[in-house]
């Protein structure tokens, strides 16, 4: 079993209301094999919502609660995020998944780049963090697959 970020499967779960499927990815990793999730939904967000950033490190840095998740309104969202982290890692553990394919750029999901705060600390406003459901996946010995 494959956990694998609901809006690379088609759905409308992004902060934005839009989809980032990925036919292809579906197609090779075969659909009876996809756990589709969306950890902040199951965090409670809705959707659409302002867009989410994280604020004074990464992910491992919320779950440790040195961090935050902000909105782009000024909302602290963490206490959503790391509820779909923890309901996520939860569906993980009960389906026997062996590895995670999870969406890039997001705060619950990346697992490579996220916006930098301040944007211009790398020339394209990105930097390499962990998001907070990826860290906490990684942290319990799931393996992580960026998907751009």
């Amino acid at each position: 079993m494959i956990l694998v970020s609901a809006c690379l499967c088609g759905q409308r779960c992004r902060y934005d209301g839009q989809t980032k499927k990925k036919q292809a990815l579906i197609t090779q990793l075969g659909r009876e094999n996809i756990l589709p999730v969306c950890p902040e939904q199951l965090g409670g967000l809705a959707t659409p919502r302002p867009a989410c950033r994280l604020l004074g490190g990464d992910g491992a840095d919320v779950l440790a609660g040195c961090a935050r998740v902000v909105d782009e309104l000024g909302v602290d969202r963490t206490g959503a995020f790391v509820k779909g982290a923890r309901l996520t890692l939860e569906m993980a553990l009960s389906h026997g998944v062996d590895r995670c394919c999870l969406k890039a750029k997001s705060p619950s999901c990346g697992s490579g780049l996220l916006m930098a705060l301040p944007p211009d600390e790398l020339p394209d406003g990105y930097r390499p963090v962990l998001g907070v459901a990826a860290a906490l996946l990684q942290a319990h010995g799931f393996h992580i697959e960026e998907v751009l």
